[in-house]
């Protein structure tokens, strides 16, 4: 049995991060409780037995460290005006990405201690939505400015390059294959989804797919974006139409399934360690679902169940 954790939005209902259990042998879970209730932690990853937010107090934001066995507070930075929206650490660095403040933020960990390492201005409401580690580069899609930036971290992380898509296209959050010779992107407004061969800065576009026809993209916005370990699919989620999207890599990028996520909203997801199960939450049904995956050809195979958790934003296994 593994723990999980969950990130929510500030509600009346919610109750800061969250734990679940998770079967490995028959992908269920269970068992979902407060683990911790602190204000605006939307966002939630894992180093070591440290959890990171993001968090709020006094009308300012950031992240704190929480320790997971006594469920304490480390330590905690709070220099934006608004929470971020994503939160991922590389070794002992954290990165995370200011939607509305339009910062992303770098980090170190340090006996158990926040130090700030960089804060990179981007622009006000630029819509900062992920940070993605490739080579020296910090790779950053800006959803409200209709860009991707790319940042030098061995020359103090100055903007080398920016990739420019149509207006209100809304990238949101890619992946990398493993040996990072392609860049798989999502968009929010559009709904698509975007290959790029990549070569050190070059990115060049290869295929680009509608998830849903132009006529349905009304109040739809896709959102999380993963890749299987063998590099072989893609799996998306697209809240508003409540779908979960699998696209086959082998040979050119195809859509080979779309299914309902189990619920309204679906937020985030993530695969398990055996990529035999995708577990997603849905915010605007307050649930949670565990979904078994057929590896051989990455199709989602089956409802395994779904247990209840309010207005659920992000989550780690």
């Amino acid at each position: 049995m593994l723990t999980g954790y969950i990130g929510t939005y500030n509600t009346a209902s919610t109750k800061g991060i969250y734990q679940f259990s998770y079967e490995e042998n028959s992908g269920k879970i269970s068992d979902i409780q407060s683990f911790l209730s602190i204000d605006d932690a939307k966002c939630v990853d894992r180093y070591e037995n440290i959890l990171i937010i993001t968090t709020s107090k006094n009308n300012k934001s950031g992240i704190a460290l929480v320790d997971i066995s006594t469920k304490t507070i480390l330590d905690e930075i709070l220099l934006e005006n608004s929470s971020p929206c994503f939160v991922k650490h590389h070794d002992d660095f954290i990165y995370t990405a200011n939607y509305h403040d339009g910062v992303v933020m770098v980090y170190q960990i340090v006996n158990n201690k926040l130090k700030l390492i960089k804060q990179i201005s981007i622009q006000n409401k630029a819509g900062c939505h992920q940070v993605v580690l490739y080579k020296n580069y910090l790779i950053v899609p800006c959803l409200l400015l209709d860009q991707v930036r790319i940042f030098d971290i061995n020359n103090d992380y100055d903007l080398v390059k920016t990739l420019t898509f149509p207006a209100k296209t809304g990238p949101r959050h890619g992946v990398f294959n493993h040996d990072y010779s392609h860049f798989y992107l999502v968009s929010e407004l559009s709904s698509e989804f975007f290959d790029f061969s990549v070569d050190n800065l070059e990115f060049t576009l290869n295929t680009k797919l509608n998830l849903l026809p132009k006529d349905k993209l009304d109040n739809t916005s896709s959102a999380a974006i993963r890749i299987t370990k063998d590099n072989r699919f893609i799996y998306i989620s697209t809240r508003g139409a409540d779908l979960l999207t699998v696209i086959s890599l082998e040979n050119e990028p195809k859509i080979i399934q779309q299914i309902n996520s189990g619920g309204m909203h679906p937020r985030d997801f993530i695969l398990s360690e055996d990529e035999q199960y995708l577990l997603v939450v849905n915010k605007d049904t307050d649930d949670m679902s565990s979904f078994q995956l057929d590896k051989t050809n990455g199709k989602i195979v089956k409802l395994i169940n779904t247990d209840k958790v309010p207005h659920a934003i992000g989550i780690i296994l």
